[in-house]
């Protein structure tokens, strides 16, 4: 920072690079960071939980919350019984979003699992 400063830059200004550069870098972190989100039309489900709490966080649309509950408890069972997770259960057809670790081992993943109109929205996190 002292070659900086000799340079015609000022201390304040070079702490305000390096906050910028620091929240900039968390902020993009963030985007890809998992996170509990309920889209617009969808209902929060908060006792939607399934496999001793690894699936969590439901959202339903066009399905109630107790549905959605049953299904995530369904789908917990489908998924103890595999090496992976299950794309397709009770007739809906699921996609997944998953999140790495620097170790390349997934930590965290978003299930979107569509049967008609119904859509029933869950996170799997360790």
């Amino acid at each position: 920072m002292l070659c900086i400063v000799r340079r015609g830059i000022g201390r304040r200004a070079v702490e305000a690079m390096v906050v910028l550069a620091l929240t900039g870098a968390s902020a993009t972190a963030a985007v890809d960071a998992p996170g509990y989100d309920v889209p617009q039309g969808f209902q929060r489900c908060p006792n939607a939980e399934a496999w001793h709490g690894f699936f969590k966080w439901a959202s339903a649309h066009h399905v109630t919350c107790r549905d959605a509950r049953g299904f995530l408890r369904a789908y917990g069972r489908v998924a103890a019984r595999s090496d992976e997770m299950p794309r397709r259960v009770r007739g809906f057809a699921c996609r997944l979003r998953t999140w790495r670790n620097e170790d390349g081992d997934i930590y965290a993943s978003r299930h979107t699992c569509t049967r008609d109109e119904a859509v029933v929205r869950f996170y799997g996190m360790v």
